[in-house]
């Protein structure tokens, strides 16, 4: 049978039978409703395969292959979550075995080490988390056979029998045959210890196990099974990051009590057999095991005030102050308000303002508060200066737009006063537009442009297509990023099922963007419909444009129009109960203009909805082509009614094409938009402008036209494969050539900041230092390169109680 031309009861009726064949039947070990129906029973087969054949023709043999490879090992680390993870060197792991579970690939972002085992066994933390898990590599990934239906077969990864506890519910099973079975004990901490046990380490040591945890007040509990699932709401305080189980994230109430129930059951198991399980976590609560602490372990451990330390400023690094200048308020409603707030959620309130438009001629101060609201004060100038030198940005980040000219003169003067790095941002091509149609404007916009493109550390676009056309335009690299969504925001993959059609369309009715083509999309419903086909159109859009153009639409007796402002959950809602969403563009000049090289905010979310995506405009628009180029949309290029009817009709005949590319665009919508990612990218680049790190990436990713500051050309045709910048630092040193170039200072006091004691060790180096030197002499005192990067190597120096040892160790 075709599964997505099944009707829903008859997909319920498959995957029961499937369901029934698996031995781990209990909602605990299967899907939730958060994954498709259809990836349910895909999901299921797999789980039957690995246990009727792969556990003994694969995977058994590959753990005891692993038994082998490791008796020689007397020792292993098991890395917990725990917030004590902040205070612990865990450089000092680097080659020892190690295993990891969960989250810890948010902490693998600040290693230059992978663990040597990776585990996960809750099936919340497996379907949450699943993009970052997957591609997550380096690591050995061990998972139990039921999560089969998450995680796909893959040379990294080996599935292992994971059953219920056999003395449940009056005691625990700690098994010493990890290939054969292993037993659940309230926390993946316990496979970690049966697995660990079972490669014959004698020395396992606990990190990061608090065993303590603090149930925020907001998250929300559930009881679907008789373990409690916790939804987050808020920000993770449990574990080493915020983000662990941040909100919109789900895991399973800790039971503490149970958690050491097992731990005691594995203490007694392995007592007497020569193999010990020590407690070396800094702090916590847990005391079943003999405490050793990390120190004794690793004499040459930085303390854990110096770890914690080093952590914060690391966290903080990761957000600088950043001024926001930008006509729009966060969180206002219109795209490029909401773009903001979602690509900035999480930034810490207390180090972000933003200076906004408001009303004709008037200013705005805001600020991130509670519950996702962005309290707005109107300010005069004076007001506006001094609160931004109270706050004392280390970044600036400018958009300009036209017809803003008091906000703009204000921007320009404080760019200029502060002298902090900058980041631009360009979402359309106005500058096109200005240029064609408002000369005296752009007589000051244009100049003042190029100025601010010159002067950005980092120049930011909203998709490839306008990075590309930029770069060749200006002759600036630019990084896009666009609106993304959180996976765990969306609800189960709507089935759809029989002959109709509803048509939903949310945004705005401009002239010079989207009206003619809403209008042409409207009309093919209207013919189809009076031909006695089942379709239907509802808009919705703002006020202001409903009452300039919404007569336009009265001869429409198929489409509706509202203008409901529905909260963010009510609007996934109404897009997901859609049949096909539509995003149209006109065929015009003045649009192509505007919004050739622009990418529609609402385009994640539209692929998101499990609604088919029905995209209409010119075929090299960015947006149309984007889509077009995915496979998972129904679009048309050509400006015709009757081209838009017979891609409807094909939809409407057609449930089964409905659904597949339904499935494929949530699932390009989750790989490729997903907001947390593009947070931490965007995140990373604005951390780079403060820091003075060039886009490195940028350097290695192809070769650069001419050299750059004097640094020869074949060092950017080296065959580097990574952004390493200790490697591309000791590459710089040796192509120093007789100019002094700033460049070197820049990478070496980023690296000093990242990674001190490794940087350290490569300064050392007589080339590099002598290199560093060269470039230190050739600048003057006053060199703003040359006192940064002197301040971070003495404060670094202090701080490892080291010294410096080049020429210029005195200054």
């Amino acid at each position: 049978m075709n599964l997505y031309e099944a009707t829903t009861k008859e997909l319920e009726e498959i995957y029961d039978d499937r369901l029934s064949k698996l031995p781990s039947r209990a909602p605990i070990y299967t899907a939730t409703e958060r994954v498709p129906m259809i990836d349910r029973i895909r999901g299921a087969e797999h789980v039957d395969q690995i246990y009727k054949k792969d556990l003994d023709a694969i995977y058994r043999p590959k753990l005891r292959e692993l038994k082998e490879k490791y008796k020689d090992h007397k020792r292993c680390f098991l890395i917990g979550n725990g917030p004590s993870l902040n205070e612990t060197d865990l450089s000092m792991l680097k080659d020892e075995v190690t295993f990891a579970v969960n989250g810890f690939f948010l902490k693998a972002k600040d290693l230059d080490w992978k663990p040597t085992f990776y585990l996960v066994e809750d099936h919340l933390v497996a379907e949450d988390r699943a993009p970052w898990i997957n591609e997550f590599k380096g690591s050995t990934k061990l998972f139990p056979a039921y999560l089969g239906y998450a995680f796909p077969a893959a040379e990294d990864t080996i599935f292992y029998n994971h059953r219920p506890r056999k003395s449940y519910p009056d005691g625990y099973d700690f098994s010493m045959e990890a290939d054969k079975i292993t037993y659940t004990g309230c926390t993946v901490t316990f496979s970690m210890m049966q697995i660990a046990a079972y490669l014959g380490f004698e020395e396992i040591y606990l990190i990061g196990v608090d065993a303590s945890y603090d149930i925020p007040a907001d998250a929300q509990e559930g009881q679907d099974y008789a373990v409690g699932v916790l939804d987050m709401k808020s920000d993770d305080t449990n574990h080493f990051d915020p983000d662990y189980f941040g909100k919109g994230f789900r895991w399973h109430d800790p039971q503490v009590e149970k958690m050491v129930e097992a731990y005691s059951e594995a203490r007694r198991t392995l007592e007497g057999t020569g193999q010990t399980i020590y407690n070396a976590t800094v702090g916590g609560m847990l005391e079943v095991f003999e405490r050793r602490s990390f120190h004794s372990i690793f004499p040459e451990a930085k303390s854990p005030e110096v770890v914690a330390a080093e952590n914060e400023a690391k966290q903080l690094a990761k957000t600088p102050r950043m001024l926001v200048i930008d006509m729009t308020a966060m969180g206002n409603g219109t795209a490029t308000g909401e773009i903001k707030s979602t690509l900035f959620a999480g930034w810490p309130s207390e180090q972000i303002l933003q200076v906004a438009k408001h009303g004709k001629d008037q200013m705005a101060l805001v600020t991130m508060g509670e519950d996702d609201t962005y309290p707005a004060k109107v300010s005069t100038a004076e007001e506006v200066t001094a609160a931004i030198d109270a706050f004392d940005p280390e970044v600036i980040m400018y958009r300009q737009v036209p017809n803003t000219s008091e906000l703009h003169a204000f921007a320009m003067q404080t760019i200029e006063r502060l002298n902090v790095p900058l980041v631009t941002w360009l979402m359309d091509d106005w500058p096109a537009e200005m240029e064609r149609n408002d000369p005296e404007q752009w007589a000051v916009h244009g100049p003042d442009l190029i100025k601010l493109l010159e002067q950005s550390a980092v120049r930011l676009s909203i998709c490839d297509a306008m990075s590309k056309a930029f770069e060749e335009r200006y002759g600036h690299p630019f990084k896009a990023y666009a609106n993304g969504v959180n996976p765990v925001d969306w609800a189960e993959l709507r089935h759809q099922e029989g002959k109709q059609l509803r048509v939903r369309y949310a945004g705005g009715l401009a002239p010079n963007m989207t009206l003619d083509s809403v209008l042409r999309v409207a009309e093919a419903v209207e013919n189809l419909a009076k031909k006695g086909k089942p379709v239907s159109f509802e808009i919705n859009t703002q006020k202001w444009w409903h009452r300039d153009h919404g007569d336009k639409f009265d001869k429409f007796k198929f489409t509706r129009i509202e203008t409901t402002n529905r909260p963010t959950e009510e609007y996934r809602e109404w897009l997901r109960e859609a049949d096909a969403v539509v995003i149209a563009y006109n065929f015009n000049e003045e649009t192509r203009r505007y919004v050739q090289y622009s990418m529609a905010n609402k385009t994640p979310e539209c692929l998101a909805s499990g609604a088919v995506v029905f995209a209409h405009g010119p075929a090299d628009f960015a947006t149309i082509a984007y889509l077009g180029s995915t496979d998972a949309a129904a679009v048309v290029t050509k400006p015709e009614v009757s081209a838009l009817e017979a891609e409807l009709v094909s939809l409407l005949d057609n449930p089964g094409k409905r659904n597949q590319l339904a499935e494929k665009a949530r699932q390009i919508a989750f790989r490729d938009r997903n907001v947390v990612k593009l947070r931490d990218a965007l995140r990373a680049s604005i951390a780079q402008a403060v820091a003075g790190v060039p886009q490195v990436s940028e350097f290695i990713k192809k070769p650069v036209a001419a050299p750059i500051s004097g640094i020869d050309q074949d060092l950017f045709d080296a065959p580097l494969h990574t952004p390493d910048s200790l490697e591309f630092m000791q590459l710089l040193a040796k192509k120093a050539g007789a100019k002094s170039d700033p460049l070197l200072l820049k990478i070496a006091a980023a690296n000093l900041l990242l990674a001190p004691k490794d940087t350290l060790s490569v300064l050392g180096s007589s080339q590099v230092r002598a290199a560093v030197d060269k470039v230190l002499s050739g600048l003057p005192a006053s060199n703003p390169d040359k006192t940064h990067f002197l301040r971070v190597e003495s404060f670094v120096a202090a701080r490892l109680g080291a010294s410096k040892t080049g020429k210029h160790a005195a200054e």
